[in-house]
């Protein structure tokens, strides 16, 4: 196999795995004795949203800078 990196731009923000659960996708339900944990919300391209724990999303994205920015259109 070969290996492979993969870019996207996102929107993300900080959002516990409970809130997203009770707020983006409450129909899934929250379990009693689930465990809360950090990590955030994030938003694709294509309008579709998820969650993404603190250490996963923070080991994949950085914050783009003003330049950065202000290349995007």
């Amino acid at each position: 196999m070969k290996t492979y990196i993969g870019t996207k731009i996102i929107q993300a923000e900080p959002m516990d795995r409970r809130t997203f659960h009770d707020t983006i996708r409450p129909f899934h339900g929250w379990p009693e004795d689930a465990e809360n944990e950090a990590g955030y919300k994030v938003m694709y391209s294509d309008s579709y949203v998820s969650w993404s724990p603190k250490d996963v999303f923070e080991a994949a994205y950085r914050e783009i800078t003003p330049e950065e920015q202000s290349l995007l259109i």
